[in-house]
């Protein structure tokens, strides 16, 4: 339910709610981007007291559909409406030309004109409001958008030589220009503030702050050194084998790091696995640098990734047999990755194929190898902190599936989910369209994770990330045989 709302101009309309929360209608009829349905004019004590929240024009703007749709009803029993014919309604909606309004509505309500709004049975009168509907353009057309505008959240400081960077929702960054772009296009809830000496900032809206984020490189691992002295190995290299990476997660030892690399080489028949040194510094810098990177931020250690990656293409570049780049990522692996890859050509990201568990990301599809594949066991909290939207979805497909449905089936169940939640009108036609909709962004959103698969947890597990996990080590060995078995073939 909307507070209150303005006209921006003849095709947009901003409105708020209760929390502040700034949306922009756009596309359709004004009668659909306004909430009002018949068309009931502004500026008047009726339209306040049925609870008009702004105007356009002429005409009010509702809170909803459904308070439009009253508005209208209570305007036609209003007294002047109410004991006339249609003729009294046609000298307000189209008085140059009343006759043809009135055989026009009679079509539409299938009503004669000559009937007294006051004879008119409950469903004549409902046809009777759904003909003005009509006849005011409150139908859908297709290109309706009513959109929850995301807002800035936090102004990124990049250092004294580097421009500022801005935090949009949750999980996307935007440079300065980007940012004043999205908000001119209406895409994004912020304030330009442009002053005398040509410098232009970005602001909030009051009630809503801004944090300022800067990033310390002190807490980050340094990208220097020569990456063939300092990667890890893990395993002997054998003729002919693939060439097998890791990247371990937060919160790991060298120790643990090369413990996990261990389990790859042993399923590997204990084939060499190149490891890149990914150590804890402390549980709180840990923490921090993976704030950092959810925020987009190229820290030095995305560097160090890169280099790594060129590593591992550079080790089957000089093989003989060109061998396949698979990589496990665990964890922060993926988000490291997930950064990484935006600095690689793209012949170089079609050679790797990345294998995510647990990944504080999940790695796009079409973003490298299209063997590249994420997994999340259901039981793995990370995974709904780090891509919350994502796994939720993919953890709801995951069920569902369970229950013997299919992606059709889910999509549909959700979009009419989302109608009953959504939506005040009752009209089946108003239904049929918003869940038209609906279906269109799940499968959308369904393409986002076709490369994500929801694994069962280990047995008696609620909560568990680790790279040893039951669920994790199995698809570990699924896919080495599976890569060996190519090579064996070639």
């Amino acid at each position: 339910m909307f507070r209150l709302a303005y006209r921006y101009n003849d095709e947009v309309i901003f409105y708020f709610d209760f929390a502040g929360n700034k949306y922009v209608a756009s596309g359709g009829y004004l009668a659909w981007r306004i909430n009002n349905p018949g068309l009931v004019r502004s500026h008047s004590h009726f339209s306040r007291s049925k609870g008009s929240i702004g105007s356009c024009g002429r005409y009010a703007i509702f809170s909803s559909p459904l308070e439009g749709r009253k508005a209208l009803s209570a305007w036609l029993h209003s007294k002047k409406y109410y004991n006339s014919s249609l003729k009294t309604l046609a000298d307000h909606y189209q008085p140059d030309t009343p006759d043809a309004f009135v055989l026009k509505l009679a079509s539409f309500s299938k009503i004669s004109p000559d009937r007294k709004i006051n004879s008119l049975s409950k469903t004549e009168f409902d046809g009777l409001v759904k003909g003005l509907e009509k006849f005011c353009g409150y139908i859908f057309i297709g290109n309706e958008c009513l959109s929850l505008l995301p807002k800035i959240n936090a102004k990124i400081e990049n250092g004294k030589n580097k421009e500022d960077s801005y935090l949009i929702g949750d999980n996307h960054v935007l440079s300065k220009n980007e940012a004043i772009e999205w908000i001119q296009s209406h895409r994004l809830d912020g304030v330009i503030v442009n002053e005398h000496n040509g410098a232009t900032h970005l602001r909030s809206r009051p009630n809503h702050c801004i944090w300022n984020i800067k990033t310390h490189e002190s807490i980050l691992p340094p990208s220097e050194g020569k990456i063939d002295s300092l990667v890890r190995v893990v395993g002997e290299y054998k003729s002919g084998q693939c060439v097998w990476g890791f990247i371990n997660g937060i919160d790991n030892t060298e120790e643990q790091a090369l413990a996990a690399a261990g389990k790859i080489s042993k399923a590997a028949g204990e084939e060499r696995v190149l490891s890149m040194p990914n150590d804890t510094l402390c549980k709180i810098a840990d923490f921090l640098k993976c704030v950092f990177l959810k925020t987009s931020l190229d820290t030095p250690i995305i560097a160090w990734t890169v280099k790594f990656l060129r590593y591992l293409l550079s080790v089957a570049k000089e093989a003989t047999n060109s061998p396949p780049v698979v990589v496990f990522l665990h964890s922060q692996g993926a988000i490291l990755v997930e950064h990484a890859i935006e600095l690689l050509n793209q012949h170089e990201r079609e050679q790797l194929r990345f294998f995510t568990f647990g990944g504080g990301s999940f790695l796009a599809p079409g973003k490298s190898h299209p063997d590249s594949h994420n997994y999340a066991s259901a039981a793995d909290f990370v995974c709904r902190f780090g891509s919350p939207n994502l796994q939720l979805l993919a953890l709801e497909r995951y069920y569902e599936r369970k229950k013997g449905l299919n992606d059709d089936q889910i999509m549909a169940q959700l979009a009419l989910r989302d109608a009953m939640l959504h939506l005040d009108s009752l009209d089946i036609r108003v239904m049929e369209a918003y869940i038209k909709q609906r279906i269109k962004h799940y499968e959308n959103e369904f393409s986002r994770i076709s490369n994500l698969t929801v694994l069962d947890p280990d047995p008696g597990s609620n909560w568990k990330h680790e790279f040893n996990s039951e669920c994790y080590q199995k698809e570990i060995q699924t896919l080495v045989k599976r890569f060996k078995s190519i090579k064996q073939k070639s």
